[in-house]
């Protein structure tokens, strides 16, 4: 065992700032619902969907709902499944029961079977309920972090993880808006996430399995050519030194205080070989010490703990982020720190 120099816990403390894809369900269930829905019906017997004034803006703010003031420019909308309209009105399809925004991407129904209304409000008072796929009942804010959230864990789940296409699809948003917005909340783009949730695997995979070969396929690597690629980068040493506990390794470390609660970095040559978050200093260095008891453990200078406070204070999510998960926070600042801190 190589020697193991250390200083007292708090060595290397920095007080960082406070500051600090997609899945989701499938589109809602073509079910007819109970009894038979019938709209509200003006003269001629044509639904009434006019008798109230359209009120609410966009998503950004700059589109007025008078451009959505007919049947026809609303069903143009729906078919474009234009975002700008969202807030405007929402439609319902009389033979699934449900109701959506516009921009929601299930499947168009039949024209003469859908019915537009001025708020999700009045849509539930005529007995429809709202789509699963789109939550055309939530607010933008609230709907984009069930979006991400969602997206997250399809990519955290075992097995091929989803593209990005598929992720916006999932969620009912274009590849370009779900981009932007995952990567708001979240603080990194569905890729880098997409790398973390392997990057994780594959430490658990290494230690519990006979051969590296093993670890490759069961984190969902296609090919060795892929991976050692990657390896470096994700474990911040080879697999074979991550597998006997970092032998021969010298491991800089360096604390900071963040919102997601005391954190550790880990860092070598080759890179971050550890982000941890815990209770406290004491608790975090004797799981980095225990994950690599082979290497050689110094703390970091100052130098390394101004530029993961640096880090940390431009990692800030705005205040719907906050609502999302502190594991996929964590696991997010984590691929982040990866990404932008240099080499030990």
């Amino acid at each position: 065992m190589s020697a193991v120099r250390e200083q007292a816990p708090n060595a290397g403390w920095v007080g960082g700032s406070n500051a600090g894809w997609v899945g989701g369900s499938n589109a809602a269930r073509r079910t007819r619902p109970v009894g038979r829905l019938r709209p509200p019906v003006a003269a001629g017997g044509r639904p009434d969907v006019t008798r109230e004034t359209l009120v609410g803006e966009t998503d950004n703010r700059e589109f007025p709902a008078r451009e959505f003031t007919d049947d026809d420019a609303r069903w143009r909308a729906v078919l474009r499944r234009d975002r700008r309209a969202d807030g405007a009105f929402c439609y319902s399809v009389l033979t699934t029961g449900t109701y959506s925004r516009p921009s929601c991407g299930s499947r168009h129904a039949r024209r003469a079977n859908t019915v537009f209304f001025p708020d999700p409000a009045a849509a539930e008072r005529a007995g429809f309920r709202p789509c699963r796929r789109c939550r055309p009942d939530q607010t933008g804010a609230d709907a984009h972090v069930e979006a991400v959230i969602r997206s997250c864990r399809l990519m955290e789940a075992p097995g091929e993880i989803p593209s990005l296409g598929e992720l916006a699809a999932a969620a009912g948003f274009s590849r370009f808006h779900f981009h932007r917005v995952f990567t708001v909340l979240t603080g990194v783009t569905p890729k880098a996430y997409a790398t973390a949730c392997r990057a994780e695997r594959l430490r658990q995979a290494i230690p519990r399995t006979r051969t590296i070969t093993e670890a490759i396929y069961e984190a969902g690597f296609n090919s060795s050519g892929n991976f050692y690629a990657l390896a470096q980068r994700l474990l911040g040493m080879t697999p074979t030194a991550f597998k006997n506990s970092g032998r021969g390794m010298d491991i800089h470390y360096a604390f900071a205080d963040c919102e997601l609660g005391p954190l550790l970095v880990g860092t070598t040559a080759a890179g971050v070989c550890a982000a941890l978050f815990g209770p406290d200093t004491e608790a975090l260095l004797r799981r980095l010490r225990g994950r690599f008891a082979q290497s050689a453990l110094t703390a970091a200078d100052l130098g390394l703990g101004r530029r993961l406070a640096v880090t940390l204070g431009g990692a800030a999510p705005p205040a719907e982020g906050r609502a999302i998960p502190r594991d996929i926070r964590r696991r997010a600042l984590g691929e982040r720190l990866r990404a932008e801190l240099p080499a030990a």
